[in-house]
């Protein structure tokens, strides 16, 4: 049972290796980190901050109408 479960574990190790090694995989991983920045970035912006107060003090005065 342990003999199998280690080949499972190293075998499924190989396979993880090999595919993030992989120069495909590392572009599509480095644009998605780089999109996720931006978006922080854009959401975390001073001028979002301002859009999300001027939202949240209008749907306090919608809700006490």
């Amino acid at each position: 049972m342990l003999k199998s479960s280690g080949a499972k574990a190293k075998a499924a190790g190989s396979k993880l290796h090999a595919f993030a090694t992989d120069p495909e995989v590392q572009a599509k991983a480095k644009k998605a980190a780089e999109e996720g920045k931006r978006v922080y970035e854009a959401v975390t912006s001073p001028k979002a901050m301002e859009f999300y107060r001027q939202a949240a003090d209008f749907i306090k005065k919608t809700r006490n109408k």
